[in-house]
């Protein structure tokens, strides 16, 4: 009697804590601790002998995703690496916000996750890189349950919603990158609410921490790739405004804290583009991609409801016409059963229910016009909308919908019609079925008929489902699992840091970065694989990436009298050298973001005096070259060279 007498309380405590908050926490804790992310650093490009990695790694890594394992991650981890967040390439711009990490006062404090990199030299790099690896997934698992409950009463269709955003192919093929931008705005969001409810309680420091946090929050968006930021974050953010401003008493004080909130928020966002200006400056003025002004034109329409066929995407299919990232999408599809139960009528189940819908809505509308009609050229002379390429909007566009659906299905009858049910299950499978025969006939040969039937069939099966019984779980479970079954096996699970921390080649280059950076040496290789290495372990480089745009002096003395710009003045791209014995460089392009200067490093060298090192992925025989050492990378032998002094350098 005793002991259950003790436990009962016991249980109750434990039944009463906040799950929803609690349990998200202690998942990101784990997993953090355990050093475990979803990087494809794993590929064979970035191990010492690929038969034989380092480490656990569970799935495969994404040649696709070069963007992350050779450019976002590489760049973190030579944080870790220096205990620095200065660029360490002569060539370049100043580029640490272009990945969101500190480059002055301002941005040290707004992003912390960046900052804390810096403790690499002290603290376990895995733990630090999957901490900041899951921190928008998160904030998207704790402020989209948040958020839908303060705009429909109901906390678990967040979970949904969070659900369907986070298994999208479009978040799966671009390694997250959806769910942490939506992360953030939705946190945003969340805090301005609880700022717009400290100030109704009369809680004054409490509104002022929280409108802090909003701005802080909601400033960080525009730099998760603007195009995509400018479709997501003012929907998400416009919908909770129009929520907190419908009741009418205390309207004003309301509107009084969003437009704070607002005000603050372009405050931090001046700093922060002040602080770094000279690499926005540097990115404006590339040649490529350089100050972009877009119109809306038609997307196809795989590109636009094809996202519940991708799943036969991992299975490593050949793709026509573009690759698997590009051709990825999110939910669309969820546009069909919001707006056939909004025709049908839904019941407002909180103040500013309705008028949140209204203006996710009319957004999700303006936003599908982008990119299903041309504009012309009045298209291109609306401002920030003409950032956005329609191929990216119509990427993202799914989740909009997701969350105008999200919005509705709280409001919808406890039991729907069987004849809205079927009409809305019919028309969802026919959008998905033509979708995925389109896709099926011009960018996907080797996807099978059955499976273009199987899915649309499951989007039939969902979408009654919820439609019918939006009160069941059985629809909402159903989804979700069928939204993972198309991704899970997308991204690797990946524990630790693969072959850039712990092996011999990893620990000598750190070494040698330390050595480099202490003399204002330079290193230079000829080969991408070997430029990451570089990056991950600090090691200062001509070679690899161009983030922001060019540092027009030095790439002067390169090219004496600038011959070449229209190569080298490019921002988001790679820096690639191929060696031989040619005294003449030879300056090319063979994709808009890669800058090829091909020749002999000795007259790198007599260029840019500051190089010493190169790396050569066969043996070099050239007067200016003493050989030092090899290594292997990526099943290779890699040849290491200092560069002696030439008679009239």
């Amino acid at each position: 009697m005793g002991h259950a007498t003790v436990g009962a309380p016991r249980r109750t405590r434990l039944a009463s804590l906040p799950w929803h908050v609690v349990a998200p926490v202690v998942l990101y804790l784990l997993v953090s601790l355990a050093g475990v992310s979803q990087s494809s650093i794993g590929a064979p490009e970035l191990r010492v002998d690929p038969a034989d990695p380092t480490g656990v790694m569970l799935g495969e890594a994404r040649a696709t995703r070069s963007d992350e394992f050779l450019t976002a991650t590489p760049l973190v981890l030579g944080v870790q690496a220096t205990g620095r967040t200065e660029d360490h390439n002569p060539l370049t711009a100043q580029q640490a916000v272009l990945n969101v990490l500190p480059s002055g006062p301002v941005t040290s404090v707004l992003f912390l996750d960046g900052t804390v990199q810096r403790a690499g030299p002290w603290l376990p790099d895995s733990v630090l890189f999957a901490a900041r690896h899951w921190l928008g997934v998160l904030l998207l698992l704790l402020a989209a349950p948040a958020f839908f409950r303060t705009l429909t009463g109901s906390r678990w269709i967040g979970w949904f919603a969070a659900a369907l955003i986070l298994f999208s192919p479009a978040n799966a093929w671009w390694s997250g990158t959806h769910a942490n931008l939506l992360g953030f705005a939705f946190a945003g969001a969340v805090a301005l609410e609880r700022a717009v409810r400290g100030v109704d309680d009369r809680r004054w420091a409490a509104a002022g921490a929280w409108s802090l946090l909003a701005a802080a929050l909601l400033v960080r968006t525009p730099l998760l790739y603007p195009p995509w930021a400018v479709v997501l974050v003012p929907v998400v953010v416009l919908a909770m405004v129009a929520g907190l401003l419908a009741p009418r008493p205390g309207r004003g004080r309301r509107l009084a804290v969003v437009a704070g909130v607002g005000v603050l928020t372009l405050l931090l966002l001046a700093a922060v583009y002040w602080e770094s200006r000279a690499a926005i400056a540097a990115s404006a003025d590339t040649v490529y991609p350089g100050t972009r002004v877009l119109t809306g034109t038609a997307a196809a329409v795989q590109s636009l409801f094809g996202a519940t066929h991708l799943g036969v995407l991992a299975d490593g299919v050949t793709v026509v016409g573009s690759n698997a990232s590009e051709i990825s999408s999110a939910f669309l599809v969820a546009l069909v059963p919001a707006l056939l139960l909004l025709v049908r009528g839904v019941q407002w189940r909180v103040p500013g229910h309705r008028w949140a819908v209204v203006a996710v809505a009319a957004s999700t509308g303006w936003w599908a016009l982008w990119t299903m009609l041309d504009f012309g050229t009045v298209g291109s002379r609306l401002p920030l909308v003409n950032m956005v390429p329609p191929a990216r909007d119509a990427q993202v566009l799914g989740h909009l919908a997701v969350i105008l659906l999200c919005l509705v299905l709280p409001g919808a009858a406890e039991r729907g019609t069987r004849t809205l049910a079927v009409v809305a299950a019919g028309a969802a499978a026919l959008v998905s079925g033509y979708a995925g025969s389109v896709l099926r006939v011009q960018n996907l040969p080797d996807m099978s008929l059955a499976t273009v039937w199987v899915a649309a069939g499951g989007v039939g099966v969902v979408v009654f489902l919820l439609t019918r019984w939006p009160r069941h779980a059985a629809g909402y479970v159903l989804g979700g699992a069928l939204a993972f079954s198309l991704v899970w096996d997308v991204n690797p699970v990946l524990v630790g840091l693969g072959d850039l921390r712990g092996t011999e080649v990893a620990q000598q280059m750190e070494q040698d970065g330390d050595a480099a950076r202490a003399d204002g040496g330079v290193w230079a290789s000829d080969h991408y694989s070997v430029d990451a290495l570089m990056m991950a372990t600090g090691v200062p480089a001509f070679s690899g990436r161009q983030m922001s745009g060019p540092d027009p002096e030095v790439w002067g003395r390169l090219d004496p009298g600038r011959e070449h710009e229209e190569v080298w003045n490019r921002g988001g791209a790679y820096i690639w050298f191929s060696w031989s014995g040619r005294d003449e460089l030879e300056w090319t392009n063979p994709t808009p973001d890669v800058i090829h200067v091909a020749g002999s490093p000795c007259v790198v060298a007599e260029r840019l005096p500051r190089l010493t090192t190169v790396v050569a992925k066969r043996e070099l025989d050239l007067d200016c070259l003493r050989p030092e050492r090899t290594f292997d990378w990526g099943g290779e032998p890699r040849w290491v060279y200092s560069v002696e002094e030439r008679a009239g350098r």
